[in-house]
């Protein structure tokens, strides 16, 4: 059934609209433009044939077709964030999914249709190396291009990312130009405590190694880093990370003999050394490599650590 007539219980008759020639060409070629009537009242639908323009520009267009046609204009779209459905609602534009639909010259039936968020319970890597990259940033607004340069994925893994930040409603995108933007409402620590939920630690696997077979991928990590930026005292073994995608497992050892002689590996699921300073993990995923533990006194200095970010 259409969305509209199990909404609203009344049956819809669509129809074509003809007078997209009278649009500038930026518009006309934007969207499929179709009539529906649905309880006597008239109105034209827009389904976006690409990425959806920003709020301002989108109600210049409408203004442009109702110039045209004086009947309201409602965008049709696939699904809809939180954020957008906010601003929409906020700025009076008219808007149906295949969930809900906000016609306010006939009704409104709106429900938490992300379900994209309530699947999303852990982040993929590439999405929390997105988040970091974020938290890390000096300004709330990061350009998606900037991110693809600094960070070593596809465009189609930087696109499934930014959608994972988008479902949690606590990032929304805009565009500045053609350019993509990601923002938050939300101060960097602020941003943290709600994200932190999804985020997951990066350690895969420990095992132990001889000292003459580290390498310059490794980067200090876990307890090691903790007592060199807080005072926590420093362990018996010092602790390195690397990622696992660049050594090969087989050289770890499960067995802490000599302490002299050996260090602790982590195999982490990103490269350490994307954020690193001072030969050392950055201090967030360090954080979240003691997710689970229960030791007082890590958790101490794993606060101490973090204020040291939120400081910066």
């Amino acid at each position: 059934m259409d969305i509209l007539e199990d909404i609203f219980g009344a049956q819809v008759q669509y129809e074509s609209w003809n007078k997209q020639g009278a649009l500038p060409m930026y518009i006309a070629g934007s969207y499929i433009f179709s009539v529906a009537i649905l309880n006597g009242c008239r109105f034209i639908v827009l389904s976006p044939t690409g990425e959806l323009v920003t709020l301002p520009a989108l109600k210049k267009q409408i203004k442009r077709i109702q110039e045209i046609d004086n009947v309201p204009v409602v965008i049709k779209l696939p699904t809809i964030s939180l954020y957008r459905r906010k601003k929409m609602i906020e700025s009076g534009i008219p808007f149906f999914t295949g969930k809900q639909a906000f016609l306010p010259f006939i009704g409104t039936f709106l429900t938490q249709e992300d379900e994209e968020a309530k699947k999303v319970a852990k982040f993929m890597f590439s999405t929390q190396q997105l988040v970091l990259l974020y938290l890390y940033n000096d300004s709330k607004k990061m350009y998606v291009s900037d991110a693809t340069k600094k960070l070593p994925f596809t465009a189609m893994t930087m696109s499934r990312a930014v959608k994972q930040l988008e479902a949690t409603g606590l990032f929304h995108t805009t565009k500045d130009g053609v350019n993509k933007v990601i923002e938050s409402d939300y101060n960097r620590r602020e941003l943290y405590e709600k994200v932190k939920g999804y985020l997951s630690s990066p350690v895969r696997k420990t095992g132990y190694l001889n000292k003459a077979e580290i390498t310059n991928d490794m980067v200090l990590a876990g307890d090691s880093v903790l007592s060199e930026e807080t005072m926590l005292n420093s362990g018996k073994v010092m602790i390195y990370a690397v990622y696992v995608k660049t050594f090969s497992q087989e050289k770890l050892v499960n067995e802490l003999i000599d302490p002299g002689e050996q260090v602790k590996v982590e195999l982490w699921e990103y490269d350490p050394r994307q954020f690193s300073e001072n030969d050392m993990a950055d201090k967030l995923s360090v954080a979240l490599s003691f997710e689970g533990n229960e030791d007082e006194r890590i958790e101490e200095a794993v606060e101490e650590l973090l204020e040291g970010v939120w400081a910066d």
